[in-house]
């Protein structure tokens, strides 16, 4: 964990510095093996396959994501939330990027992305929500490969 809270600290401090760092630059090798992950991962929200969509995220207790406020700590904890969120996979969310995914490379093993959203979905009360997100993910290359190790979910309405 202290690992973790170590690159996290790092994430932030190198994103205050080292802004200018996007997609549309040059892509690096840790890029070049991020980006089909991102990819899968966009296929999955689309279809709501919390499976898919959660495979390249640390299936460990140390794996930490920021949401609006709320900390969910651990692989099952945002597992058992994702399903929440997406309705077990019965949610009409359309999500569509807002721009390209931001990629800075903080090391040989560290990625953290940036992507802006946009998402429309029924409510509860059947009136159309819209609103606007940015996910943000601390990717680390591990032995079994990239996992986010953090991520952080910020809403605008």
């Amino acid at each position: 964990m202290k690992k973790i809270l170590g690159v996290v600290a790092c994430a932030c401090a190198c994103a205050m510095f080292a802004a200018g760092v996007i997609a549309g630059t040059p892509s690096s090798p840790a890029q070049r093996q991020i980006q089909p992950l991102w990819d899968a991962m966009q296929r999955a929200a689309k279809v709501y396959d919390t499976e898919r969509f959660m495979a390249p995220f640390l299936h460990e207790t140390d794996l930490v994501f920021a949401f609006n406020g709320d900390v969910i700590h651990g692989w099952d904890a945002l597992h058992a939330q994702q399903l929440q969120w997406w309705h077990s996979g019965k949610t009409d969310v359309v999500y569509t990027p807002l721009g390209k995914t931001e990629f800075m490379p903080l090391g040989a093993d560290v990625v953290v992305t940036t992507q802006a959203l946009s998402s429309r979905r029924t409510a509860p009360d059947g009136k159309i929500s819209k609103g606007t997100f940015v996910v943000t993910y601390v990717w680390r290359k591990l032995p079994q490969g990239w996992r986010i190790v953090y991520g952080h979910e910020s809403w605008s309405r």
